[in-house]
């Protein structure tokens, strides 16, 4: 017999309906709770009669008597046909979740808490559909980029819904402009983020005005614009439409933008202003600044020499209406000693960055003027320019206590006895930039040389060096090391325990057997373009230094006390803290690095 049947018209038990669905086999799932079979004990057992709710029976009676209280295994013989004497009247129920705290919470992506409210479900898969909880869908979708997100809105309503708040919730962007997209791909893609605040652009196609004025429309409280072109792309944007685009944008905090050939002149106002960033710069007819907020300003101009703009002009203008400046960058081959005269007029108390690359007529004089100017300049780059070992001195002279970084590449009048100075007198040196300066005229170029020989040639006073010469370092706290393009470099030796950076790209002429490093940290070593049996030499040192700590093993007094003998780690019972973090340092090793 196959038991027997409900007739259509008799009211069957929630309880029962559920049970008489059966159990999908095959899951490795709890039918009752969801969770996972394996190691895990069901709180809804028989003997779980913790929480219960009522149900609904045959003669529709809606109170009973606590001693027909049923568990969960009664239901199960009721559904077997026993319903007529055993119906159910109580059925356990999983435990009411209370509200928890979100493991991934959404407020660093500023999605509305109302907003969630309506849209939250039950962390826990749905076993009959199989969907994805709305949480863990949106914290997928967060993470894709946004063609990716374009994509995923078109797989179903859901997922739809799902992208469009992700996009309302975006406050930083980074896209990719391709050569073949239009201008209304651009301002499709905005339009979907209303509170954007930061916006990252890689042009890789023509632009003009008209990317202003989509991001101007579509981006209300922007705060931060950057956009980068590729080598084929070409920026038509002028000054007087740049000019109109800062002061419009109120909340405008930084500005980044490359390629800004076609400027010809701005007049820049704006009280919100804070980062400047222009490269590409050519022939500037007017520079007007009005941020008395700016802080951070770079300007790179072009090193071609049809380039007419007035340096000494910028930097006056700079001094004038941005008292305060912190950070300083202009790169110009037009820089000059007359300039840094004009800039170390103006009161810029609070400047702590300057450099000035490039300018091959800033002399030992330059240095004299910035040192008594700025004592308080915690990074100064004079790459390019003619200073000697003398200018050195008066650096370390004047910022002992001060200055962390110290970049002259591209100094051809420097020798190693300077660059040996400058490591011993400034004791809070964490980086020293050194490239080409210890150069050798006999030998072959390399291609990153290439670069850098017009300005080395433009430079009137650089005496190259035709003797080869050794460099002794022994700092406490450098980290990075820059020698690269050293080619009159034929000894080394540092004895620096943080160093975790060495350059040598291009030390062709740097001997094996002369070649000494203590520096236990190192971590990369750039060997480029340099001899074969240099690398060799450097792999065997930076292995021998890893094998050194990974064999200092702690050491153990003998039974009688004689004398103390290594124990290797299988050996120690117990191992402290510190053979713990010996060990997790062991495991560190330093990269040669060599590119063709």
């Amino acid at each position: 017999m196959h038991g027997h049947q409900h007739h259509p018209t008799t009211p069957v038990s929630d309880a029962a309906f559920i049970i008489k669905r059966g159990k999908k086999r095959g899951n490795y799932t709890c039918g009752r709770c969801g969770l996972p079979k394996k190691g895990h004990k069901c709180p809804f057992s028989k003997s779980y009669v913790g929480f219960c709710t009522p149900v609904s029976t045959a003669d529709g009676a809606g109170s009973v008597d606590d001693s027909a209280i049923a568990t969960l295994n009664s239901a199960y013989e009721a559904a077997a046909g026993n319903l007529a004497d055993a119906s159910p009247q109580w059925v356990a129920c999983p435990v009411p979740v209370a509200r928890r705290r979100r493991a991934l919470s959404f407020d660093d992506v500023g999605v509305d808490e109302e907003e969630l409210e309506s849209d939250w479900i039950h962390p826990e898969l749905d076993l009959e559909t199989g969907k994805l909880p709305d949480f863990c869908l949106w914290e997928v979708l967060r993470r894709l980029p946004p063609a990716g997100l374009l994509s995923a809105a078109r797989v179903s309503r859901r997922w739809r819904e799902t992208t469009r708040r992700v996009w309302r919730a975006a406050e930083e962007l980074r896209l990719r402009v391709p050569a073949k997209a239009q201008i209304g791909f651009v301002g499709s893609v905005l339009q979907k983020c209303p509170g954007l605040v930061k916006l990252s652009l890689r042009m890789e196609r023509d632009f003009d005005a008209t990317m202003l004025a989509c991001v101007a429309f579509s981006c209300p409280e922007l705060q931060s614009l950057e956009i980068f072109t590729s080598d084929s792309a070409v920026n038509w944007i002028s000054g007087d439409e740049l000019s109109r685009f800062v002061a419009e944008k109120r909340f405008l905090t930084s500005l980044k933008m490359e390629g800004c050939c076609n400027l010809g002149g701005f007049i820049f106002s704006s009280s919100s202003l804070s980062t400047l960033w222009l490269s590409g710069l050519h022939s500037l007819s007017k520079m007007v600044f009005d941020c008395p907020n700016l802080k951070e300003i770079s300007l790179d101009f072009s090193r071609q020499e049809n380039d007419s703009t007035d340096i000494t002009t910028v930097v006056d203008a700079l001094g004038r209406s941005c008292p305060k400046l912190q950070n300083i960058q202009i790169a110009s081959v037009r820089l000059s000693h007359a300039a840094v005269l004009v800039l170390t007029a103006a009161n810029l108390r609070e400047l702590r960055m300057l450099s000035l690359l490039l300018g091959s007529e800033i002399t030992d004089a330059s240095v004299a003027a910035i040192a008594s100017s700025f004592p308080n300049l915690e990074l100064l780059d004079l790459s390019g320019s003619s200073i000697s070992d003398s200018g050195i001195g008066m650096i370390c002279n004047i910022f002992p206590e001060t200055l962390s970084k110290l970049l002259l590449a591209l100094c051809p009048n420097i020798t190693s006895s300077g660059i040996q100075f400058a490591a011993a007198q400034l004791p809070l040196l964490e980086l020293m930039d050194c490239g080409m300066t210890i150069c050798d005229s006999n030998s072959e170029k390399s291609a990153d040389e290439e670069e850098s020989d017009n300005e080395l040639q433009k430079t009137p006073k650089s005496k190259l060096h035709h003797i080869y010469q050794k460099l002794i370092i022994k700092h406490s706290r450098l980290k990075k090391l820059s020698l690269w393009g050293c080619s009159g470099l034929d000894a080394l030796y540092l004895n620096c325990p943080r160093l975790n950076d060495l350059n040598l790209n291009s030390c062709r002429n740097l001997h094996p057997e002369r070649l000494l490093l203590q520096c236990p940290n190192l971590e990369s070593v750039h060997a480029s373009d340099c001899q074969d049996m240099l690398i060799e030499t450097l792999e065997t040192q930076v292995y021998h230094d890893c094998l050194a700590v990974e064999t200092h093993f702690p050491s153990k007094r003998l039974p009688d006390g004689s004398k103390r003998v290594g124990v290797p780690y299988p050996y120690n019972p117990e191992p402290s803290d510190d053979d713990k973090k010996r060990r997790r340092v062991a495991k560190r090793r330093c990269a040669v690095i060599v590119t063709s």
